[in-house]
């Protein structure tokens, strides 16, 4: 027998290696410029089509390799702590870049206050993503039930509304607050003072969902005039 004739691969080898090859070749690709979209956690929210995924991420340390090594360690429970892979989480810097609006009803500092306290921990209302959870295709992922957090013990001396705000409160109609308050304040609407000239749910429902505006007409910031002019910033 010739002792130097190469053993043929089993099937078993050659299923592992063409694994293998597959599996380098899908990671080079996911980490070529322009294919960020690739590995993202999902589609773009509704007015961020124009926005590159390192205008919101900062890379996340390390390189991919350490990345994965980490993470497979932490698996088995080797270390605690969790490393993101490529990219880290957007934070309220990043969204504030674009967003922030010195007329905003609900800015981040209002609920930074002491008696939002319990807000806080329960509903994360301190962060942007809480209620505008990013790769989801939509405007905002929150519920119409969200002022419940901070508004359980409103009551005005002088309600101008035709059913007061106790009595919604009470009966815990908690949907009904967005049908007459817009949350930040950004477009140009009147606050109606009559229960049946309010946004029904339904028309609530479809803008978060990232459909038209019932507001009425959006005041945006200088950035986002920009951006939707496709003005190079």
């Amino acid at each position: 027998m010739d002792s130097n004739r190469r053993e043929k691969l089993t099937p078993e080898q050659k299923t592992y290696i063409v694994g293998l090859i597959v599996a380098a070749i899908g990671i080079v690709a996911l980490l070529l410029p322009g294919n960020e979209s690739w590995h993202a956690a999902g589609p773009l929210n509704i007015g961020h089509a124009k926005v590159d995924c390192n205008e919101c991420h900062t890379p996340a340390p390390g390189n991919f390799i350490s990345q994965a090594f980490n993470n497979m360690i932490n698996a088995v429970g080797i270390i605690d702590s969790v490393t993101y892979f490529i990219y880290e989480p957007a934070g309220n810097e990043q969204c504030l870049a674009c967003h922030e609006n010195p007329e905003d009803r609900h800015p981040i500092a209002k609920f930074m206050k002491p008696k939002f306290a319990k807000a806080r921990q329960t509903a994360g209302v301190q962060f942007c993503v809480s209620c505008h959870k990013e790769h989801l295709g939509v405007r905002a992922s929150v519920t119409l039930r969200v002022c419940q957090n901070c508004h359980e013990d409103t009551a005005m001396d002088d309600d101008p509304l035709d059913i007061p705000h106790t009595t919604l409160i009470g009966n815990e109609r908690w949907e009904t607050c967005l049908g007459c308050h817009d949350f930040h304040g950004n477009h140009e609407r009147n606050v109606p003072e009559i229960m049946s000239q309010m946004l029904t749910e339904e028309q609530i429902q479809r803008y978060l969902d990232g459909g038209k505006s019932p507001y009425g007409y959006r005041r945006l910031t200088v950035i986002q005039t920009m951006r939707l002019h496709r003005v190079d910033l």
